[in-house]
């Protein structure tokens, strides 16, 4: 009898088609799992997400309701707005320690979801209780080093603030910006949709010993933390150097942060506490843990709105005017060569004259349904030369000079023109529906400057204009309120109101 050594295997037919068979259901086996697989990722991902939509309702939802019966309703003022005051500084271990680099005033009306953004510029030149006169940066600074306390120093400062503001301010928190990066990053990074693209060849080096060019385009970028800051302080981007510039860039990047916070798994009940016990070792601020939570359930869907105090004024040129333009530069040999801003009207021997920007402030807090609404806005001179002649304003560009008016305390015109002829000074409201509650918050802010006689609801939208070859054409209107001046509105010009008011928003030094 053939002997075989054990390790040797004798291949038979059926052997092989057993192992043949065994293969080919591996294999099938195999593009089975595979398909499956494949087929659960299509499957999974709605489920997953839908999972991931309920999870996140049911946390909004979760804290939306403790936010009404657990959370404290924070202080208000009379017109029942929330006002709080955001400083942004530079702490220990940098060239400007504690100067207030950034200033901003935050009035929010919970019930509208609106929140009116005020930048106070850090060259305003003001009064200063501890040093006779400075910028206004450099209050918050010398409290600081008198108090040696961030708590004391934001109260005092925000009692400064409310001065040229003419609000109550109850609320501060200050952030040290050497913090900021990290806040930033902690949220992987926050996305801001670049108005004008920015390029600043001066932005200086960590060692503040030379220069780190600064490059960002325009539309959405994705910022990490380090470029979030140096796109809020960049101060040397031509075009875009201005204070105005930077305080509306820190807006955008505070809007970011906002927009993150509230996104996929940032918005939840457990993140809540998590995030103020983290944040709070690098925010100092008054509001509650509480409160905090009251405002939470408002937070999602609150609009913000930005604006700011700036030299950009002419008085008949609404197209180059811009909101908020109450500051002028007076001569720097008044200030020791120093470059500052005024308040229009203001001088070097009276430097608190906040009146116009205690009347700027009071319109976009209160009045925030304009905001909300966002109407362009047309400004129509329809009175006769006749009857201009009989108010000794033959060549006054009335529409001009309200459009300018209008726009500096932040309305959106987008014309003006002087034309004829109409009998009633008028507001036309250009709607798509029969429905006449359209615009009411613009029309209530357009009464603050027009006695309006009437309010016409044009549902039209279209009127009808002649062409270069005298052919009768319809358009489109391309304002949402038109606003048409007549003779009220020049008896409105010679009452004492009117002059007491424009002597105020107009008067330089």
């Amino acid at each position: 009898m053939q002997k075989r050594k054990v390790w040797e295997f004798k291949w038979s037919k059926a052997t092989k088609n057993e192992l043949q068979n065994n293969s080919n259901n591996r294999i099938y086996k195999v593009v089975l799992v595979l398909v499956s697989f494949i087929l659960i990722l299509f499957l999974i991902q709605p489920f997953a997400e839908g999972m991931k939509n309920f999870f996140k309702n049911t946390a909004k939802w979760t804290v939306r309701v403790l936010s009404k019966t657990v959370g404290t309703p924070m202080q208000k003022d009379e017109f029942w707005n929330v006002n709080m005051l955001l400083v942004g500084y530079w702490g220990d271990g940098h060239g400007g320690w504690y100067l207030a680099d950034s200033t901003i005033v935050v009035s929010w009306d919970p019930d509208l979801w609106a929140v009116s953004m005020l930048s106070i510029p850090r060259d305003l030149f003001v009064n200063n209780p501890l040093w006779w006169t400075s910028r206004i940066n450099s209050v918050f600074t010398q409290y600081y080093w008198r108090t040696r306390d961030l708590q004391e120093s934001a109260s005092w400062y925000a009692r400064e603030i409310e001065k040229i503001v003419g609000l109550t301010i109850p609320y501060y928190a200050t952030i040290d910006f050497s913090w900021f990066k990290k806040i930033v990053d902690d949220l992987w990074g926050i996305d801001i949709n670049v108005p004008y693209a920015l390029h600043d060849y001066q932005y200086p080096d960590a060692n503040l010993k030379g220069y780190e060019p600064l490059h960002v385009e325009e539309w959405w970028q994705h910022m990490d933390g380090s470029l979030a800051l140096k796109y809020a302080r960049s101060r040397h981007a031509e075009w875009h150097a201005s204070d105005f510039d930077r305080s509306f860039r820190q807006q955008l990047v505070i809007n970011a942060i906002k927009d993150k916070l509230l996104s996929g798994w940032n918005l939840s009940l457990w993140k809540a506490k998590d995030l103020y016990e983290s944040y709070i070792q690098m925010i100092n601020t008054n509001v509650s843990l509480n409160e905090m939570l009251w405002w939470m359930q408002y937070l999602e869907d609150a609009k913000m709105y930005t604006f700011g105090l700036n030299t950009s004024y002419s008085y008949d040129r609404f197209n180059i005017a811009q909101k908020g333009s109450f500051l002028y530069t007076p001569q720097r040999e008044l200030f020791w060569g120093a470059s500052v801003l005024l308040p229009m009207g203001a001088s070097a021997w009276n430097l608190s004259h906040y009146d116009t920007i205690h009347q700027y402030t009071d319109f976009i807090s209160h009045l925030q349904n304009f905001s909300v609404e966002n109407a362009k806005i047309g400004v129509d001179n329809w009175i006769t030369r006749e009857l201009l002649q009989e108010y000794w304003l033959q060549n006054a560009k009335v529409a001009w000079r309200l459009a300018t008016k209008m726009k500096r305390f932040g309305l959106n015109v987008v014309k003006s023109s002087d034309e004829e002829y109409h009998e009633l000074t008028t507001v036309v409201v250009n709607t798509e529906s029969e429905k006449q509650e359209w615009f009411e918050g613009t029309i209530q802010a357009i009464k603050n400057f027009v006695p309006v006689d009437q309010v016409v609801y044009n549902t039209w939208v279209v009127k009808v204009i002649v062409d270069d070859y005298w052919n009768s054409v319809e358009v489109y209107e391309w304002v949402d309120v038109q606003v048409i001046l007549w003779k009220s509105y020049l008896d409105y010009l010679s009452t004492e109101k009117f002059k007491q008011d424009e002597l105020l928003i107009n008067y330089r030094d």
